[in-house]
């Protein structure tokens, strides 16, 4: 029993410094918020060193607290993957799914699949998050990680592609009634374009030679945009031209909102992948959202 107060107590202390204060903590426990100053110090005399200095509008962490904080959090980490792992023998697919996934292409394409996955599987539950910059899934505590462009050489990282997808350079009908449809890669120098940035970084776009070779083309960086979504937007408002996957301004082009633009030099493709700890058996929560969106890869869905 005092073994297991004492867990209980590292877990509040945990939650605490994650949530930034008792209040906040107690709410994400369903305690209430004397509860959880008890078992902080509680722990903090059982340890017999001061762990957070508190003062009535923040919290922050003693030296000590650090330390502990980083072992504790390690520690719990691997007690719930060793959990998880007794789990993975069972069929069925629960506990907490922890996944990021591009902005655009996952609120577009993802997100509906992995709502499919949820009905599908009520003891699953999902913590999303979107960011186009690349993360690195083992220092993030990332389950699952869903990425464009080539895979990273690491031994400490897995990977399924799930496909390429085409590359599309694309603008607004009223942009281009307005600036001109470039009739060549050259011509691109003379156009705004809308491009995302990691972190602050344009990235390149990627298109075809002459002789049918991908390349990387740096366009003028008129628009730096971190987020997916928010280039189409630009994009659709009339601010450019940007690149973007086939999927995510398929049905934009379908409308006529956007129209595509030197479609011969638009044929390069990005990979698209499924990235997850290699240090963590692949657990079922993980399997059955990577094997959806294989077969949905393999039936075109993506």
């Amino acid at each position: 029993m005092a073994l297991r107060n004492a867990f209980a107590g590292t877990e509040v202390f945990i939650s605490t410094v994650k949530a930034g204060s008792f209040t906040a903590a107690a709410t994400q426990l369903g305690v209430t918020k004397s509860a959880v100053t008890k078992a902080v110090t509680q722990l903090e005399g059982r340890l017999g060193v001061k762990l957070l200095h508190r003062t009535t509008r923040r919290l922050s962490l003693t030296p000590e607290g650090a330390a502990f904080f980083e072992q504790a959090e390690a520690s719990l980490d691997q007690l719930c993957a060793a959990e998880d792992a007794a789990r993975s023998q069972a069929s069925t697919v629960r506990g907490l799914l922890r996944i990021d996934m591009p902005a655009a292409f996952g609120r577009r394409v993802a997100m509906p699949i992995l709502m499919d996955v949820l009905k599908a599987h009520p003891d699953l539950r999902l913590a999303a998050s979107f960011s186009d910059r690349v993360i690195d899934p083992v220092e993030e505590g990332v389950d699952l990680c869903l990425r464009f462009g080539e895979l990273p050489d690491r031994s400490d990282i897995m990977a399924r592609r799930l496909g390429s997808q085409r590359l599309v350079i694309c603008a607004s009908p009223s942009y281009l009634a307005a600036a001109g449809t470039p009739s060549d890669l050259d011509g691109l120098q003379h156009h705004s374009c809308i491009l995302g940035s990691r972190p602050e970084k344009p990235v390149s776009w990627r298109v075809v030679d002459d002789q049918g070779r991908a390349r990387s083309l740096d366009p003028p960086a008129t628009h730096l945009v971190s987020d997916g979504e928010a280039v189409i937007t630009m994009a659709l408002a009339g601010f450019g031209l940007c690149q973007m996957p086939q999927s995510l301004v398929r049905a934009h082009i379908g409308s006529g909102e956007l129209k595509v633009v030197l479609p011969d030099r638009c044929r390069a493709g990005s990979p698209f992948n499924a990235l997850w700890p290699a240090t963590r058996r692949v657990l079922p929560k993980v399997r059955v959202v990577v094997d959806e969106l294989v077969r949905r890869a393999e039936a075109g869905q993506l």
